[in-house]
């Protein structure tokens, strides 16, 4: 899975230096001007848009063509492109802890519990995308890809209107029985990536190279 990993950064090494520097500067510009969820926006969103110019790359280069030829597992090739996922969502959590704390305006809790999640979010959305793609092709899935980004523009925008509310339903589940929520919703998230991790398996033993 390493040598896939290493495959698509090399791909898309020009492409992943233009978007680290583009992220890097909306990032500033959401801590300079106050708008924290911009970051988790911009980590989210990002790995959905490498993850497809990776998979159109591998088409026209018949690479899985290539891969499968070889004793490459199908299992390794769809976790390998979560890769970005897990990655963006990483640096996003801590971006999110620090300016969070920097702000002091929420209890550590809540402030953790709102990291950790925007960790798993931007997981389970690329992981969602992925059967999409694989079924569809990369094409068709840049489609889903900007429907994906709208949808979750449009909830960043709600959230963000919300903000007041969303602390304090935090705050008050965070109080009463904070355990029991982040585990639940960690659990669901888990579930819902494996299930999505699972079908992508499914369809690519399908295909055949």
């Amino acid at each position: 899975m390493t040598a896939l990993i290493l495959k698509d950064i090399a791909t898309l090494k020009k492409t992943l230096l233009l978007t680290i520097t583009l992220s890097i500067a909306l990032i500033v510009y959401g801590v300079y001007e106050n708008e924290i969820f911009m970051i988790p926006l911009i980590c989210t969103m990002i790995p959905l848009i490498l993850t497809a110019i990776a998979f159109g790359y591998d088409t026209k280069s018949k690479f899985e063509q290539f891969a499968f030829s070889m004793p490459v597992k199908k299992s390794s090739f769809v976790l390998s492109k979560l890769f970005f996922a897990f990655v963006f969502g990483l640096v996003s959590s801590v971006c999110l802890f620090v300016q969070l704390v920097i702000k002091n305006e929420m209890l550590i809790d809540s402030i953790i519990f709102i990291s950790l999640i925007t960790l798993v979010a931007s997981i389970l959305i690329s992981a969602i995308q992925l059967p999409f793609i694989l079924k569809y092709g990369a094409e068709k899935g840049r489609l889903i890809m900007v429907i994906t980004y709208f949808t979750v523009f449009a909830l960043s925008s709600l959230f963000k209107a919300k903000s007041d509310l969303l602390t304090n339903v935090v705050e008050f589940f965070l109080k009463n029985s904070r355990v029991i929520i982040f585990l639940g919703i960690v659990f669901v998230s888990i579930v819902i990536i494996g299930i999505a991790i699972k079908i992508s398996i499914l369809i690519m033993e399908k295909k055949e190279y």
